[in-house]
């Protein structure tokens, strides 16, 4: 597969990734408490979000990206970027396999949860790793059926909403081929799941978690808001909800 810094400006997405760390407790309608707490993020990623928490004060931060190269960005560039964040790190341990020496308080996910292909074991590591009491922020989007849902991966010349879902998954999976140089045959080995809104929910449901908070399309700025509040408001009709649903915001909470 094609590398990050060979598809992009990985320091520059690093920076973005800062910002839009903000962008995710807006969409959640609040900030963690992260002050000297124990805190996992699931799909670290290049680190950025796990770095904006260590600043916001938490004791520890573990990242866990199932993909190597990712992870040894992440080390080296918060390393870099923060030298007094020495309560970081990062691992390509799988979150099914982590075990750590105390639980976590906090969990976080940012876009994450629409690629990973077992739902239900990640969300039994959650309850695993979480203390009692602890909590799960997840927040995911887009949602493969919602306009965008393909993440631009069929690289259309124009792009349309719904695209991908017209096109079909073995033009996306096709893409995704030329794109990454792989010979993927399924939508999850291009990191799509392709769950539709009712089957998070039923994973939410069936975790063992507390579920205390599902936000659904919330937005930053007067004209997203009032697009987001009206795909809430379509998706309420009988067949829509797939397809109106970009984003999901989820709170949790161990019992």
């Amino acid at each position: 597969m094609l590398q990050d810094s060979e598809q992009f400006d990985v320091d520059a997405a690093f920076e973005t990734g800062l910002i839009e760390a903000r962008q995710l407790w807006s969409r959640m309608g609040t900030t963690p408490a992260f002050q000297d707490k124990r805190v996992l993020e699931i799909g670290s990623g290049l680190g950025s979000l796990s770095a904006s928490i260590a600043l916001a004060g938490a004791k520890t931060v573990v990242g866990a990206d199932i993909w190597e190269p990712r992870v040894v960005f992440a080390n080296k560039k918060v390393r870099a970027r923060f030298p007094e964040l020495t309560n970081v790190s990062f691992t390509s341990t799988p979150v099914e396999q982590l075990d750590p020496a105390e639980p976590f308080d906090v969990i976080v996910s940012q876009n994450t949860f629409e690629h990973i292909a077992d739902i239900d074991a990640v969300l039994a590591a959650i309850r695993r790793l979480l203390a009692p009491g602890g909590h799960a922020y997840i927040g995911f989007s887009p949602l493969y059926h919602s306009p965008y849902g393909d993440h631009g991966e069929l690289r259309a010349p124009v792009r349309l909403p719904w695209l991908h879902l017209v096109a079909g998954r073995k033009q996306v999976i096709a893409a995704y081929n030329r794109a990454n140089r792989e010979a993927a045959t399924t939508l999850a080995q291009c990191g799509y799941n392709g769950h539709k809104p009712a089957m998070f929910r039923r994973a939410f449901e069936r975790s063992g978690l507390s579920i205390e908070q599902v936000r659904v399309n919330p937005g930053e700025g007067r004209l997203k808001r009032a697009a987001m509040a009206a795909f809430r408001a379509l998706a309420r009709l009988p067949g829509l909800e797939p397809y109106f649903t970009v984003g999901m915001y989820v709170r949790l909470r161990r019992p």
